[in-house]
């Protein structure tokens, strides 16, 4: 059974009032059906089967495959082609998978989720079936008479998106999840979507792209927002459909950031519309290359690639709540004397060097402050006992109490010197709390970024060889780590030729402890 809808996509530009927009609702409708596929109920079988799914299905489908293909396959919302080439057997492992599902089995989510699934993936196929082309426009058919197996059925991606998911769920939510291969498109996640857990992604999905300046901003006193509002209008609106909105403004409104959302109210709710123009070029990061000029297997980097991609993005996903718990368990491991270094270096995989500074740094100070107190105020006999007999800290205790925050900051700054104990040993010593404190911050952050940019390169490296990012930018992270690296040697060596100078002029000055 072959589904299509024959209605075609064009583009135009039209700025509308609101207010007109919710007087003229039924005209929503008409518009939508003139310039994009209208939604209609696919009939015979197939309806039978999703109909049965929606009143009694209660089973599951997973999507591993294509899950582990979008972690390695996707930066920044663009597509790596070159890598779904490289992995062809991945992804046909799962279109046969899709092919054979027992479409009327599913519980309601996990339907919802394979269509979105089988959309995208069959979309990333037909543009390796078709190389050569710079939009998916260029191919003949694509959306409207190529049929793909799913379920044991032949539908065409029209026929999945606007005969079986639009008129079906009637969730808006679902334009920001299905991706045409265009630069306007709601861009692909790293992740698959998850019948358990597809309300929560689909408005994840639906923020990310609304809170997007490239899909909706406010300029010149208009909400410009993407041509999907005005192809699909009635979506947002329609009574039967949710979530909705009474009209378009209060629908982006409810998902947008907070700059456009104060925009939309001072409007009270019916600010003039533009409709952006439509980039219709490949959403593209790495293009198809000739495919018999590439391996299909996959190897062992790429998958390390994927690994990597995953936990960034469920450690990023966390937002604000992510960063907290990132600074709070550096800080719980530097009290407990647990090296905290793997952690530095996940910073940078995980947040970048800047951010991922940021972090260790505010980590590492918290776990530092945290044992200073710890040893001046409430385990101070014990700490004691740990350093009895120290040589090393008793020559710190000698030289603060003759050089204060110098010594501090060289004991920080040389590795010779632990630093989980250190933090406890100064809490001993008659060092102020403030100076200690800020001494600290100070002199680790040399080796915070050093380690921090270690996670980092180490990424864009892995991501080099795997194919997922160009050698250009990973060469640049090399050099900046080498460069990094000496730099921190360099301190190294002038902070201990400081202490022992401190310490022999000690000596002279006082005699042997």
């Amino acid at each position: 059974m072959l589904i299509s809808t024959q209605e075609s996509r064009t583009d135009g530009r039209r700025r509308v009032s609101t207010g007109t927009l919710t007087a003229l609702a039924a005209g929503l409708a008409v518009l939508a059906a003139c310039s994009a596929p209208a939604s209609r109920r696919a009939g015979g079988p197939i309806a039978e089967v999703i109909q049965a799914s929606l009143e009694s299905g209660r089973a599951s489908f997973t999507h591993e495959e294509w899950d582990q293909l979008l972690a390695a396959g996707i930066r920044d919302g663009r597509v790596d082609y070159r890598h779904f080439q490289r992995h062809d057997d991945r992804l046909q492992t799962y279109l046969q998978r899709l092919a054979a599902a027992d479409l009327e089995s599913l519980a309601p989510g996990h339907l919802k989720a394979l269509l979105i699934n089988a959309y995208n993936a069959l979309t990333i196929q037909s543009i390796l079936d078709h190389p050569e082309v710079s939009s998916t426009r260029d191919i003949d058919g694509v959306w409207t008479t190529i049929p793909h197996r799913v379920g044991g059925f032949e539908l065409t991606l029209d026929g999945i998106e606007h005969n079986l998911l639009r008129p079906y769920f009637r969730d808006p939510r679902v334009h920001f999840a299905v991706n045409c291969a265009a630069l306007s498109c709601a861009p692909l996640p790293v992740w698959a979507y998850d019948g358990d857990r597809i309300d929560e992604q689909l408005d994840e999905r639906t923020q990310a792209f609304l809170r997007d300046p490239r899909h909706v901003r406010v300029r010149d006193g208009v909400l410009e927002v993407s041509r999907y509002f005005e192809w699909y209008g009635d979506d947002f609106v329609a009574e039967e459909w949710s979530p909705r909105a009474d009209n378009i403004a209060l629908f982006v409104a409810a998902y947008a950031g907070a700059d456009v959302a104060d925009f939309v109210r001072s409007r009270d709710g019916r600010p003039d519309l533009v409709f952006l123009d439509y980039d219709w070029a490949l959403n593209a990061s790495v293009p198809p290359p000739d495919p018999d000029a590439l391996p299909r297997e996959a190897s062992a980097p790429a998958a390390d690639a994927g690994l990597v991609a995953r936990l960034r993005d469920i450690i990023t996903g966390w937002g604000p709540l992510g960063g907290i718990a990132y600074i709070s368990l550096y800080a719980v491991l530097t009290v407990l004397f647990v090296p905290a270094w793997p952690l530095t270096v996940g910073a940078g995989a995980a947040y970048g060097v800047v951010w991922g500074t940021v972090l260790v740094s505010v980590g590492s100070v918290c776990g530092a402050a945290a044992a200073f107190l710890v040893a001046r105020y409430l385990l101070r006999d014990r700490v004691a006992r740990w350093v009895e007999g120290n040589a090393r800290f008793a020559a710190i205790d000698r030289a603060v109490g003759s050089e204060g925050w110098k010594v501090v900051g060289l004991t920080r700054l040389s590795p010779i010197f632990p630093f989980n104990l250190l933090n406890y040993a100064y809490g001993l010593t008659a060092i102020g709390f403030w100076p200690y404190l800020l001494v600290s911050w100070l002199a680790m952050l040399p080796g915070t970024v050093l380690f921090v940019y270690i996670g980092a390169a180490s990424v864009d490296v892995t991501e080099a060889v795997t194919g997922t990012a160009d050698w250009g930018k990973s060469l640049l992270q090399v050099v900046g780590l080498l460069a990094t690296l000496l730099v921190s040697i360099l301190i190294t060596r002038i902070a201990r030729r400081a202490l022992r100078d401190t310490a022999g002029q000690l000596d002279r000055e006082t005699g042997p402890a």
